[in-house]
């Protein structure tokens, strides 16, 4: 149990890296986006454009941390190829647990970790997608004084 469990973390580790660098990355996506709009006019599609756009790094990243579970799969030798690996570590990491697809007693513990730290990215992506469109709105000049009035509401006569 211990070597599966330090392998595990060793993992998590390695995942945690890929989402930390998509969110560093995204962030310095949308500092310079915003940066930029401070110039001129930010259309609505500008808007949708950049939040698109963050939305698929932090996807990008949920990919690339099942990726390196697949591959860490493979070379334990709990899966023959690379497609039904990845599709056993996007089940974990969803925390979907479908079973139809186990890995043998040995490396077991494996999923559930693999489980534990999808909860935590995902989470992860949930509050960055948050904290991003509160600052996108706040950033916003169509949304600045409706956000002001809603915290602010001028009392009725």
């Amino acid at each position: 149990m211990l070597i599966p469990l330090l392998i595990g973390c060793a993992t998590v580790f390695a995942t945690m890296a890929v989402q930390i660098a998509a969110v560093v990355y995204m962030l310095q996506y949308l500092f310079k986006v915003v940066s930029e709009a401070e110039t001129g006019y930010v259309g609505k599609g500008r808007t949708t454009y950049v939040i698109s756009m963050i939305m698929t790094m932090l996807f990008m990243g949920h990919m690339a941390q099942a990726a390196i579970w697949a591959v860490l799969f493979r070379q334990l030798g709990e899966f023959s190829d690379f497609q039904t690996a990845f599709y056993h570590s996007l089940v974990n990491f969803a925390s979907l647990g479908y079973g139809d697809i186990v890995m043998s007693e040995q490396w077991r513990l494996l999923g559930a970790v693999e489980a534990s730290t999808g909860v935590l990215m995902f989470g992860l992506s949930a509050g960055t997608m948050l904290s991003i469109m509160s600052f996108t709105l706040s950033h916003d000049s169509r949304f600045k004084g409706k956000l002001s009035q809603l915290t602010n509401p001028t009392p009725k006569k």
